[in-house]
This record gives structure tokens, C-alpha cells and sequence, in this order.
């Protein structure tokens, strides 16, 4: 029968350490992409070694063991925590992003390992907003089967309405009907491979479908760091230093925050106390770049009062940082961005605050006896401020204490500044780690804010693949890093992993992947998606991409791969935001503490790449243009060796075919029945088209 919700099949996989001999081992966890890299605890058997058994999706997974409270630099060659394979289960090793290796393995790939259950084998359920929601103005009906098993599928309302094999992956397959927003109650008529036809039903659409935000869709979104993105205004530099940490944090020891020049080199605490001016100012003088891009979304990183050049220690939630303006100005950059028809996010901070943050300091001052005691969790009292073991902070932090978003108090104050900075101008938020505050918080935030203003757009720092914030309770959308990038780092899969290329960043991993996504959230949540390949937390996309540090000169391979990375990233569903500078080409690495986070180094408008900029103008024009960019329909199509193809848009109703080729050298990509025009080059093709190396197309279907 159908009508229930079925949990997608999964399978019992043992992880097992056996350590090398003479190694004294005390604790061993799994940490990986299937579980945002948390600590999973193995338990020592008998025999000496350690295992934990996990159930887990078909598919590929990155992981690694953490041994003694230590992380193994690579897990394919470890001389240490290895002899010299850490897991000699595993199927390969990729890059962890951090200069070595995670362990690889395909799950359901000749592991010889049973399902952990007997399924059904058909999976719908309307209240379930995976299988209907809203999005482009009408529902989205979806009917999730094992592959191979249905010839058609028909959903009956008011007439039939057809089904789609949306997606396929390797453990099954997506079908999908939009209806009109009219119908109320519907049934699903199914005709199996063996011929047999079977109706289910009826079902009743939810009183309230979860429902896109449509201004959303098609957007190219920008992403703008402001200390680094440009000094208009030298006049409010020294502000920087009024409000830094080191005036509050009495644990302080090293070098003192300073103020640098745009062009000086990084030096100590890069990351954020070493202050280049950049600032409100800068934006406006800079807006004409943006609108060449075809940038019509901005996100802005914290602007607030804080004590970083960061800005993520937030001292007054609604103060704009002093070096970067007042809030008159903020008012004008909103005023002048809204006249150019460009949307405003910006940046929430609500796990934590800074040393400077007046409830913590009242904290400081009077101990128990304060009113914010129960703001945050002390350990004890008195305390030195930045003594990270007195007090919770974030990642043990002493210079972030966390706050209590249990607590209503803390729950009232911080929707209170989300409601003024909404009434201010602002079009949506981003929350910092969102996975690491109170859902109960979130879930009253979303309610209040969406009753305030319903068009508000919601996203949540989460960097994997979790429908549980997508139900249309907590957020709209999710930082999509799963999409770009693979999930949390190191991952390197996704749109990224693809255009790195190498034996395991093949088309049909890729494809598994995007599809997988796909077919775990709402279409409402694809149609605003949050989608990036890079930010101000990774490295920059070029260096990723093999296009070295932030002095070397990147290769043209580099360069091709970083706009066939582009290229794909502006083909999927929802929004296509980059980080400030990827435009130019510019890279950036980690580095080595106190001078780190490279990737984060001011823009060097001079030294932009003409040839890089043309490349995301262009596509900025694209995304503008192409009506199936504005949809939020994603089909497969194919996958295989070097090529990646999807389609985008309504079946019939301007569909574009994304096609993308990560090898150096040229291949044929086989068409879909009809003709097809190259939206660059305008030609039409029938049957097959070519790709060069590295190349791209996107393929509009000619009527």
C-alpha cells in the first residue's frame, strides 16, 4: 500500500581500528561526513580492536578515526596510528583539505553488507513536505520508488497529471507532477514494471504546503566580508580599535590589534585583529561591480559591534560597527541596493556573543547577582574574562561565550533585534551555526519573524545534508556547502569535487550526489536554495581547484576548472552566491597560525583577472536570462566517466540541458531526443554535441 513515510534504505557498515603493535591506545572515535564530523564512540573488543557499527544511505562517505584525542594527518599513510593503512577496510583516500587524507568508502558497493530492514516499496506522504510543497506557484507532488520498478506514474486531481522520473539514483528513483495551486485532494496511479496498474489514495494537500520564498529563485547572490572588500572611508580605520578584543579579553597576551594598509602583507592574527579599513563606504563605491555581475542578493558577514575584524564576537546587536560606518549609512547602502533591485542578508550571531557584549559584561561585574547570569553557562564565578574553562564558549573559545537560547529571556531579546534589523530594510538572515542553537528557539524565530514579514528569506549555517531543518519549521534554506563542496570540511565532493576531477570525482558520483540532495529536500527548498562552492570559511575556490596559494599564479587548467566549478554552481535551482573576489580569480589558502585564514586577505582590485570576470559576467547574464534557471525543477540525466549533465525547467517550457566536462581532453555528450541551441554561441544541435576539455554548455530546447 501507499500513503506512509518510508525511511530511505539503509545499511549496516562495521568501522574497525586495529591498531599497530606497541601502540597503547585509550579512546577511539569515527568522525565523518555522515555524521558532521561528531564524535562517534568505537568500543575495544576482545580481540584488541576497536569498532562501531553504523547505519548508513548507499553512497560515498569520507571519514576518520580519532585516536587518543588525535586526528591521523592521513589515513591511507599514518606511521603512526597505522601500518600504514589506518583502516585497511578502506577503499581509497581524497584530499581533506587540511594537507591530508580522509578514508573513502562506497557504501552498498561490494561490501557484501545486508539492508538493516525490510522496506516497502513505494514512498509518499503528503504531510511530508520531501513529497509536496510550494514553489514557483504551484505543488509539487513526489513519489519515491526502488529504480527500475515503475514504467509510468499519474497523479489524478481535477484531470491526470503526468509524473516525471525526476531523479535517479543509485537506490531508487524520484517521480514528480506539478499541479495548480487549486487542488485540495488528489491520487496516485502507478503501473509497475510488470504491467499491473495500481491507484492509491486519496490524499489531502496540507492546510499549509511549506511554500518558497519565489523572489528567491534565480538570483546571483554576492557575498561581501566588509573589512576586507574596500576602505572608502580611512576616516573611521581607527574605530577598529576602540571596540577589539584585546580591551576586554584579560587573558590577552600576544601582539595588540592593529591597523594595516590595503596591500600589507597578512601578518599575526590575520584572521581577526590585524584591521584594513574595508567598510560601508566601500560598498557603495563599489556597487558598480556588482551590478556587472548581475549580483541581484547581497550577504553581508557581521556588521555589528563586535571585536573582531570578523565580527562574529557581537558586543551590540544593533549598532553597526563603528569602523564600518553607523547605522545612517547601513540605511543608505540598504536605500541604494533596493533601488537597483538587490536584496539584503544579513549575518545572525545568536549562539554567541563577544567579551565586550554588555549582558556578559554585567556577567563580569556582579557574578550570580546579575540579571544575564542564565544568559550564558558559567562554570564559575569569578572568572577572568577570555578563561574559556570558567565559562561555555564556542569551540572552547574563552573570547565566544556561548548564550542560552533555551532560556526566554535570551529567546525574546534576540528576536527583538532580528525584528529591527528586518524593519530597518533587511530582505532575509543568515544564522551562524545554526545547528548549534536551541531548535526550540528557531523554531518560535521563524514564527515570528515569518508573521512579521512572510517573504523573509531564513538560511541556516549547517554544512550537511539535513532535512530535519527543511520541514517549514526552522529554516528555508541551508548553507548548500553539501551541494558545492561535499558537505563540512574536508569533504571535497559535490559541484567542487567535480571540477577538481580525479578517478573518484567522476560523472555519475557527481550526479549521485547532486540527486541526492535533491531527493532528500523539499522542492520548495531547492526553488531557494542557498547554493556556494566557496566562502569566508573555506579556502578560496581557485587554490582548492589546484590554482595555488595567495602569491602563487594559478595554471590555465586551474583557471578552466574553477569557471567549469562556476558554471555548474549558476546551474542549479535557487540562488548562486559567490564569495567576494572568486570573480577576480584570486586565491587564497588556510596558512599556518598566527597568520592564517588567507583566503581572507582584501581584495587586490588591480590585480582582478579580465578574462575570470568576463567569465561569471557572463554567466551572470545567463542565470538572468534563461527562463529554466528560474525554476526550481532539477532532472537527471546523465553521468558517466569525465561528463555531468542535468536538465533544468518544466518539461516543454524552456528547459535547458547543463552539460560539464572535467577531463583536459574533448568528449561527445549524447543529446535528448529534439534540438538543442548553445545559449553562448547560439548554434543548434541535434543528436550530440561536443565538450572540450574542461568545458561547459548550457542547451536550450528549441521548440
Amino acid at each position: 500500500m501507499l500513503g506512509f513515510s518510508w525511511a530511505q534504505q539503509k545499511i549496516a557498515v562495521t568501522f574497525t581500528y586495529d591498531p599497530p603493535y606497541g601502540l597503547e591506545v585509550r579512546s577511539v572515535s569515527l568522525r565523518g561526513s555522515f555524521n558532521n564530523w561528531a564524535e562517534l564512540p568505537m568500543q575495544k573488543t576482545e580481540e584488541g580492536v576497536w569498532q562501531v557499527t553504523v547505519e548508513l544511505p548507499p553512497g560515498p562517505v569520507q571519514y576518520k578515526f580519532f585516536i587518543n584525542g588525535q586526528w591521523p594527518r592521513d589515513m591511507c599513510e599514518d606511521e603512526t596510528f597505522g601500518t600504514p593503512q589506518v583502516d585497511l577496510e578502506a577503499q581509497g583516500c581524497v584530499d581533506d583539505g587540511q594537507g591530508g587524507r580522509n578514508a573513502v568508502r562506497e557504501v552498498g558497493r561490494d561490501t557484501g553488507a545486508p539492508s538493516v530492514s525490510e522496506e516497502p516499496w513505494l514512498e509518499h506522504d503528503p504531510g511530508n513536505p520531501r513529497f509536496v510543497s510550494v514553489a514557483a506557484g504551484q505543488l509539487s507532488v513526489r513519489l519515491w520508488v526502488p529504480g527500475g520498478q515503475l514504467r509510468s506514474a499519474v497523479v489524478l486531481a481535477d484531470r491526470p497529471y503526468p509524473m516525471v522520473r525526476q531523479l535517479v539514483l543509485a537506490e531508487g528513483e524520484m517521480w514528480r507532477a506539478a499541479l495548480p495551486l487549486a487542488v485540495r485532494a488528489y491520487r496516485i496511479q502507478v503501473v509497475d514494471k510488470e504491467g499491473r496498474e495500481q491507484t492509491f489514495g486519496p490524499y489531502q494537500i496540507p492546510a499549509e504546503p511549506f511554500r518558497a520564498v519565489d523572489w528567491v529563485a534565480g538570483r546571483v547572490g554576492y557575498q561581501i566580508f566588509p573589512d576586507r572588500f574596500w576602505n572608502g572611508d580611512p576616516r573611521n580605520d581607527r574605530r577598529a580599535l576602540e571596540t577589539s578584543q584585546a580591551r576586554f579579553d584579560k587573558t590577552w597576551t600576544g601582539r595588540l590589534p592593529y591597523l594595516s594598509r590595503w596591500t600589507d602583507p597578512p601578518g599575526d592574527y590575520h584572521c581577526c585583529q590585524q584591521y584594513y579599513g574595508g567598510d560601508l563606504a566601500g560598498v557603495l563605491q563599489r556597487l558598480p561591480h556588482l551590478k556587472a555581475l548581475g549580483v541581484n542578493l547581497v550577504y553581508f558577514n557581521p556588521l555589528f559591534d563586535s571585536g573582531s575584524a570578523h565580527g562574529y564576537d557581537t558586543h551590540d546587536y544593533v549598532r553597526v560597527a563603528p569602523r564600518l560606518g553607523d547605522n545612517a549609512l547601513l540605511r543608505r547602502v540598504l536605500a541604494e541596493l533596493k533601488r537597483q533591485g538587490i536584496k539584503v542578508i544579513f549575518d545572525f550571531v545568536p549562539n554567541h556573543t563577544g567579551l565586550g557584549h554588555w549582558a556578559f559584561q554585567d556577567v563580569v561585574k556582579k557574578g550570580p547577582g546579575s540579571r544575564y547570569w542564565n544568559w550564558y553557562f558559567v562554570r564559575r564565578w569569578p572568572f577572568t574574562p577570555g578563561d574559556g574553562r570558567a565559562y561555555v564558549g564556542w569551540a572552547d573559545l574563552g573570547s565566544l561565550p556561548k548564550l542560552n537560547t533555551a532560556n526566554p529571556e535570551v529567546q525574546d531579546y534576540l528576536i527583538r533585534v532580528s525584528k529591527f534589523w528586518l524593519n530597518f530594510g533587511f530582505d532575509g538572515i543568515r544564522m551562524d551555526v545554526a545547528n548549534e542553537v536551541d531548535p526550540g528557539f528557531v523554531r518560535r524565530w521563524r514564527a515570528e519573524l515569518k508573521a512579521l514579514k512572510p517573504e523573509v528569506y531564513l538560511v541556516g549555517e549547517v554544512w550537511d545534508l539535513r532535512p530535519e531543518y527543511l520541514q517549514g519549521d526552522q529554516f528555508d534554506s541551508l548553507m548548500n556547502y553539501t551541494l558545492g563542496r561535499g558537505g563540512s570540511p574536508p569533504a571535497f565532493g559535490g559541484a567542487l569535487g567535480f571540477a577538481r576531477g580525479g578517478p573518484l570525482q567522476h560523472g555519475r558520483r557527481a550526479l549521485n550526489e547532486l540527486a541526492r540532495v535533491y531527493a532528500a529536500y523539499p522542492e520548495a527548498v531547492a526553488a531557494m536554495g542557498f547554493n556556494l562552492i566557496g566562502s569566508h570559511d573555506t579556502q578560496r575556490v581557485l587554490t582548492d581547484l589546484g590554482g595555488g596559494g595567495l602569491r602563487d599564479t594559478p595554471s590555465p587548467e586551474a583557471l578552466a576548472r574553477l569557471r567549469l566549478a562556476s558554471a555548474l554552481l549558476y546551474a542549479l535551482p535557487g540562488a548562486s552566491f559567490i564569495f567576494q573576489g572568486e570573480e577576480c580569480g584570486f586565491t587564497g589558502e588556510r596558512g599556518q597560525w598566527p597568520v592564517n585564514e588567507l583566503y581572507r586577505y582584501p581584495l587586490q582590485w588591480d590585480r582582478c583577472r579580465a578574462e575570470v570576470l568576463r567569465h561569471y559576467q557572463l554567466l551572470g547574464r545567463l542565470k538572468g536570462q534563461l527562463k529554466a534557471f528560474q525554476s526550481p525543477l532539477f532532472r537527471t540525466y546523465l553521468g558517466e566517466g569525465s561528463l555531468l549533465a542535468f536538465l533544468r525547467g518544466e518539461p516543454g517550457v524552456g528547459e535547458v540541458l547543463a552539460a560539464f566536462n572535467n577531463s583536459v581532453g574533448p568528449v561527445g555528450l549524447p543529446l535528448p531526443e529534439g534540438r538543442w541551441r548553445d545559449a553562448v554561441e547560439g548554434r543548434v544541435y541535434q543528436g550530440q554535441v561536443g565538450l572540450a576539455g574542461l568545458g561547459w554548455r548550457y542547451l536550450e530546447r528549441v521548440r
